[in-house]
């Protein structure tokens, strides 16, 4: 375009430095350069105003997975010169807290990271933008999990993409199995609930200075898992359900199945599970009080040298094998001002090699071909088995906008452990005071 204003141009423009028509001719010609040059090289331009640079939040976990979360922010990075990613690692509560007030302040992150137990509000209020609205979509979801994928589906429209899965495995002391002389369960096939019962009587020990339990079921064995092994549905979707449909047979049978855990002493007492002596997950474990606990993928790296103290197996099964969980994604703030570079990270950290990368120090990645692939990068290695064998089981938890609901359901399932309700009793509480709440605007 510069050529144009060379001489021959110049000298062509008839009375080029003269009053009249020709001076007119001559500040036309200068305001459309002007126009077309503005155009090649504006401000807003990636070419003409450098790289990009996107916020994205995260949640802090042990300082090796957080600089582990950094360098994959960075291989980002390096495969897209144009754009950088600020990563802000905050512990949980606080995360939570500023993507509380800085969503209703406008200013949010670019990409926001959700865990589907904290994100139903978010996709309910139209802070996210919906991805199937953006070129690529269908392409960057094909290779995906549709359970995942699920955990980001709000009223038909996908506000984000999944980049883990929370997927629960059994993780068991192997002092205290044989200790008790109970054989080590199978890696791949699961227990019946009738075999895992039996087992647990040799394991529970209420005698001594330091009573032994053979399940701490927190984060792996709710109720509602229990009522889909039985074939039954506490909601009429897990995800933004409208009905409690819990008082059925199959639901009853579910909620027996949950209070024999108490009854029978499989368990520690219910009002002590979150009191903390018991512990969580792996801690649980390593405190050696109880049998069998939740471990899963985030887990195993802290597990590496544990191996010979500690072993895997699915999680037991009744009617149907059952693991509920959720997912971790990413979604673009409705506000953001870099939405097309932000969905330019969100493509690549769902494509396989990222995925891989990812799963290395967090969850079940959601790509098909990474999952496929886990035995050639996952350690320790052999649990890799127990893994694959619990990914077909996994069902999305429930996810709603009303808070009062697990309050309320938590309240009755306490009245019946207590022994004040039976479980059609608690069945029938449930389903009435359950749509009651959601059937509220």
């Amino acid at each position: 375009m510069l050529q144009k204003l060379g001489p021959e141009k110049n000298k062509g423009l008839p009375g080029c430095i003269t009053g009249g028509s020709g001076f007119y001719l001559l500040l036309a010609g200068l305001l459309i350069f002007s126009i077309v040059l503005a155009a090649c090289g504006s401000p807003g331009s990636t070419t003409s105003s450098g790289p990009v640079t996107l916020t994205f939040g995260w949640w802090s976990n042990t300082p090796t997975k957080d600089n582990a979360m950094r360098a994959w922010v960075a291989s980002f990075e390096r495969a897209h010169p144009d754009i950088k990613v600020n990563l802000e690692l905050l512990p949980w509560a606080d995360y939570w807290e500023k993507l509380r007030v800085t969503i209703g302040g406008g200013n949010a992150y670019d990409i926001i990271g959700l865990c589907s137990c904290n994100s139903a509000s978010y996709l309910d209020d139209g802070a996210l933008v919906d991805l199937t609205t953006l070129a690529g979509y269908q392409d960057a979801t094909k290779n995906l999990v549709g359970q995942s994928l699920a955990l980001n589906t709000w009223n038909d429209k996908v506000y984000g993409l999944p980049v883990g899965t929370s997927i629960s495995l059994l993780g068991y002391s192997k002092k205290l199995l044989k200790a008790a002389g109970v054989p080590y369960p199978d890696p791949v096939t699961p227990l019946t609930f009738e075999q895992f019962k039996a087992m647990a009587k040799k394991l529970t020990s209420l005698d001594g200075p330091k009573a032994q339990y053979a399940l701490n079921p927190s984060n792996i064995l709710d109720f509602d898992t229990f009522v889909r092994m039985e074939g039954g549905h506490t909601y009429d979707n897990p995800i933004n359900p409208h009905k409690i449909t819990i008082n059925t047979p199959e639901g009853v049978q579910g909620l027996s199945d949950y209070l024999s855990l108490f009854t029978e002493h499989i368990a520690p007492p219910y009002d002590e599970l979150n009191s903390g002596q018991w512990s969580f997950d792996l801690d649980a474990l390593q405190a050696g009080n109880v049998a069998f606990s939740r471990v899963g993928l985030w887990l195993f790296t802290d597990m590496q040298h544990e191996t010979s103290d500690i072993g895997v197996t699915p999680l037991f099964t009744i009617k149907n094998r059952v693991v509920t969980g959720g997912a971790n994604s990413l979604s673009i703030y409705r506000g953001s001002k870099h939405k097309e570079a932000a969905w330019e990270f969100l493509k690549w950290a769902v494509q396989t090699p990222a995925q891989i990368d990812f799963a290395r120090f967090s969850d079940v990645p959601a790509n098909k071909s990474a999952i496929a692939q886990m035995g050639s990068y996952i350690q320790p290695s052999q649990f890799v088995p127990t893994l694959q064998s619990a990914i077909p089981t996994f069902q999305p938890g429930v996810m709603t906008t009303k808070s009062q609901l697990s309050a309320t359901l938590a309240d009755i399932l306490t009245d019946m452990v207590h022994g004040k309700l039976t479980p059609a009793q608690a069945a029938a509480q449930m389903e009435q005071q359950g749509n009651v709440i959601l059937s509220q605007t």
